[in-house]
């Protein structure tokens, strides 16, 4: 798992890299999010678009990194899920907690 931090205004924007199912995974995302939510930016863009798996202790990470952004007065933002991934998410229901956006340019409009 990579990942890539970037800033569009106020917003930032995580680009993921491999699969989450690892310890080592968790660890690296967990990170990515927390960190910047710590920074007091409370405005998050998940980009999934180079993500094909993650299994459900990386959803739980998802989980508790959206509702830290939310206690921070912000919120976090999934994009560009692959066709298995957008299936995950609406079987699990993830996707009534948390924003799901086909594109960047989406989520980023969402946030005005």
């Amino acid at each position: 798992m990579q990942t890539t931090t970037r800033e569009v205004g106020s917003i930032t924007v995580i680009d993921l890299a491999g699969n989450i199912r690892t310890n080592e995974d968790y660890s690296v995302f967990k990170n990515a999010i927390i960190n910047v939510i710590e920074t007091g930016k409370n405005k998050v863009v998940l980009n999934f678009k180079e993500v094909r798996f993650i299994n459900s202790s990386g959803l739980g990470r998802l989980i508790l990194a959206a509702k830290k952004a939310k206690e921070n007065g912000g919120a976090l933002k999934v994009v560009s899920l692959s066709e298995n991934l957008h299936e995950l998410f609406s079987f699990t229901r993830l996707d009534s907690k948390i924003d799901v956006h086909p594109t960047e340019e989406a989520a980023l409009k969402d946030f005005q």
